[in-house]
């Protein structure tokens, strides 16, 4: 049994999914420029609760995700800045005073041939659907900064001229959810900073859960 169950809302995987396939799909680039800017990163914001389940499992739930739209992005990066948080705290603050922040999220986008990853099958051998050592730098900048962060959300999105139908499925442990649209593939996976020592705690230890695409805490 894992010991920390972290649920994403419907607003929350909507925004989530959109947001990194439009970064990656969607030309930002200058309009006046020949120049495409594609295959990008995104950042943003998770808002919810924290509770207790009855077996003891510690319980984050995601209700909603922001969109940083001020952050810098690029095709191997994403920095946020502080103005955005601390503008969206205090807006969460007075409209949905019952809500937490709980951590943030962001997107790693791969394309081939130019990644040197060609399948699917690739992608999770370098493991690059997890987080990166830059990845886990940043949560513990924000966790010396003073902010509460528990949750930490990554969604990497593949796609390929051909794509492979693949069935939806659980990946390290229960901490991870594969799933495919259209000739995309995308792959969420959590972590969470738990306890007052905040020790990472993931793969087996974190169930993550997400109705809208059948993923349930059984």
């Amino acid at each position: 049994m894992s010991n920390c169950l972290v649920s994403i809302s419907d607003q929350a995987f909507f925004t989530i999914v959109t947001a990194a396939l439009e970064a990656y799909a969607i030309d930002h680039g200058d309009p006046d420029s020949e120049e495409e800017s594609k295959h990008l990163e995104t950042f943003g914001n998770l808002w919810g609760y924290r509770s207790k389940s009855g077996l003891g499992e510690e319980v984050f739930r995601i209700a909603m995700a922001d969109v940083s739209t001020a952050a810098h992005r690029g095709k191997g990066f994403v920095i946020d800045k502080e103005e955005s948080y601390e503008a969206k705290a205090d807006f969460v603050s007075v409209f949905y005073p019952e809500l937490t922040f709980l951590g943030d999220y962001h997107s790693h986008p791969y394309t081939t041939p130019a990644d040197g990853v060609n399948t699917e099958l690739d992608l999770e051998r370098h493991s690059l659907y997890q987080f990166s050592n830059a990845d886990f730098s940043s949560v513990k900048y924000q966790q010396d900064s003073g902010r509460d962060y528990r949750v930490g959300l990554v969604a990497t999105v593949f796609e390929r001229k051909e794509g492979i139908p693949r069935t939806s499925k659980h990946m390290d442990g229960a901490s991870c959810i594969r799933f495919q649209y259209q000739d995309v593939t995308i792959w969420i996976k959590a972590y969470v900073w738990a306890g007052d020592d905040y020790r990472r705690k993931s793969d087996k230890m974190v169930h993550l859960i997400c109705p809208n695409l059948g993923f349930n805490a059984s």
